[in-house]
């Protein structure tokens, strides 16, 4: 039978992982080995655990059941968000969006939806000072790190952070022998691929990794008669969640999305294959993961299992599990220390989740937490915590509706059908009810009996301790990380720029020696990450280099050193160059 939508618990048992262990990248003859393993990261977008491997047995998806054969599969994944920019802010930096200012829905790209709300156009989440990408402390540890392609961090990614970035980034531009984190992007399974599609999600082809591939084919939206047809039957039966319209517009959505993950199934069995042909899968670590939950309306944005619950597999070099289900609580503010642990690199002070893996992995988790605040051109604000069974919500504005009146979202053809049966009073009551005027102040689901999370237990005595227990994890977890969203953004803007009207440019690098007549770069900006090249030498590098500390450098032999620092939320500086 097909999977109830993305609400089910799988049956699980709990695996004990222990530390990685390395092997060698394969590397042409006479190259040195890398001490550590590979990492590559799988990242698709906006789907619940409607896999085979996870349960739904709707469409089959042959590349990821490959992977999952091979790996442990871990079904109580939560995004701190369901929505994902400030999912992809925790992912980057290993910090929670409301403790780092990267919690409202975007502070990029809308300049004119920003400047409406009161705020002086785009703004970047300035974290605290200590605070760096994931994939620059990989970089200062000795991997070579590429993106392909979206970032969406809710700041400029500064140049430290990546080897390389975007559509042709790759694993395989590395010079020999370095170890890599390489992060690939299947956008196909977007919310805004229900009603289009982007040329450039139907990526990737042979070669797309080579100067000579024609990028320009990534460009574009395929509509009408171009669009890719829905390769699935007709008749296929599509279990639909009670809150959406059960009309055939919004079962042609939903087999829309299964359709799309046909296709993002096809890239991730693309991308394995490069692996496994360039003689690395024995040497490097895979995960699978979406970004947030599922694309349909009452899904995404929202903080029910729904908008927070992902698939994600993770595969080792030595199959370690292979086949199982660990049943643990993992957060997108573990993957950073999680990583980092990996490959034996001491997680920094300043991250706020726990290494689920590794040699020194933490207690496993009691909750997981999440956050909803301003979406679009709407304020709200929701905190959430889940632990193994229940989910608690606390609504700061319980005088506002759930609903948000978001033109993005109703382009989709199932928003206009629950949006036609409103106005037409046609609705039942599992699907009015997101579209209440008002919601209670604190909401408690029990999401075994209760998947879609509709009959709150606040209220009854009989969930008191739970609804207690619950309430006070939420209250110490904001007391720890902290909370920006008790602070109206243009005020918490306006306290990132120092008053004034203008983002902050960081302070340009300067350049001393010390006493062994060593370089050192500086910036008079607390936090700044400084980026540097030596040319001639770096003329065919793409990336900017990491500074790290002092380093030798001939100023006798024609060389020229250019440089830029950056602080996370800041502009990045003018170039120093010379010397």
């Amino acid at each position: 039978m097909p999977y109830r939508w993305l609400c089910s618990c799988v049956p699980a048992l709990l695996l004990t992982l222990a530390s990685c262990s390395t092997s060698s990248d394969e590397s042409p003859p006479g190259s040195p080995a890398p001490a550590r393993p590979n990492v590559l990261w799988i990242v698709c977008e906006d789907i619940s655990p409607l896999l085979a491997a996870f349960g739904d047995s709707t469409i089959q998806t042959p590349h990821l059941s490959r992977l999952a054969a091979r790996g442990v599969r871990f079904p109580n994944t939560f995004s701190v968000a369901g929505v994902c920019a400030p999912s992809r802010f925790a992912i980057a930096t290993g910090v929670y969006p409301i403790s780092g200012g990267g919690h409202h829905m975007r502070t990029q790209y809308s300049v004119d939806r920003l400047r409406e709300l009161g705020l002086p156009g785009e703004y970047g989440a300035p974290v605290d000072t200590s605070v760096k990408m994931m994939s620059q402390v990989l970089r200062e540890h000795g991997y070579f790190c590429t993106n392909n392609a979206k970032t969406d961090y809710q700041f400029e990614a500064p140049k430290t952070a990546w080897d390389e970035q975007g559509w042709q980034a790759h694993w395989r531009h590395r010079p020999a022998g370095q170890p890599f984190f390489s992060v690939f992007n299947l956008e196909i399974t977007h919310e805004s691929q229900i009603w289009q599609t982007n040329r450039g999600n139907l990526r990737f082809r042979e070669g797309f990794e080579t100067d000579t591939f024609p990028i320009d084919d990534y460009r574009g939206v395929l509509t009408g008669e171009d669009r890719p047809e829905i390769k699935l039957p007709e008749d296929l039966h599509v279990s639909l969640p009670p809150y959406l319209a059960d009309t055939e517009i919004t079962r042609r959505d939903a087999r829309r999305v299964y359709d799309n993950i046909r296709i993002m199934d096809q890239q991730v069995g693309f991308l394995l294959d490069q692996l496994e042909r360039d003689g690395l899968t024995d040497s490097t670590i895979i995960f699978f993961y979406s970004d947030h939950g599922g694309p349909l309306p009452r899904q995404k944005r929202l903080l029910y299992d729904s908008g927070l619950r992902v698939p994600m597999i993770v595969a080792w070099p030595d199959d370690r599990g292979a086949g199982t289900v660990d049943s643990s609580l993992f957060s997108f503010v573990d993957f950073a220390p999680s990583v980092m642990r990996m490959v034996g690199i001491s997680p920094p002070d300043y991250l706020q989740g726990q290494a689920n893996f590794g040699p020194e992995k933490a207690p496993e988790r009691r909750y997981v937490f999440a956050a909803s605040d301003r979406l679009d051109e709407h304020y709200d604000r929701i905190r959430a915590a889940r632990d193994h069974r229940f989910k608690y919500l606390r609504n700061y504005y319980p005088e506002r509706g759930y609903y948000l009146p978001l033109p993005y979202r109703e382009q989709m053809p199932a928003m206009q059908e629950l949006l036609r049966l409103r106005d037409e009073g046609r609705l039942t009551d599992a699907q009015a009810q997101w579209f209440r005027k008002s919601k209670p102040a604190e909401e408690l689901f029990d999401t075994r009996n209760d998947p879609h999370e509709l009959v709150n237990l606040a209220g009854q005595s009989g969930y008191a301790d739970k609804l207690a227990e619950l309430r006070t994890a939420t209250d110490d977890w904001l007391a720890r990380v902290g909370d920006r969203g008790e602070v109206p953004e243009v005020e918490m803007v306006q306290h990132f720029w120092n008053g004034t009207a203008e983002m902050p440019v960081t302070g340009r690098p300067q350049l001393r020696r010390d006493s062994l007549g060593r370089f050192i770069l500086e910036s008079k900006t607390p936090g700044a990450q400084i980026a540097y090249r030596i040319l001639p030498v770096d003329q065919d590098r793409e990336g900017w280099r990491v500074y790290t500390g002092p380093f030798p450098f001939n100023t006798d032999g024609g060389d020229t050193l250019r440089a830029v620092a950056q602080r996370i939320g800041y502009r990045e500086s003018g170039m120093s160059e010379g010397w």
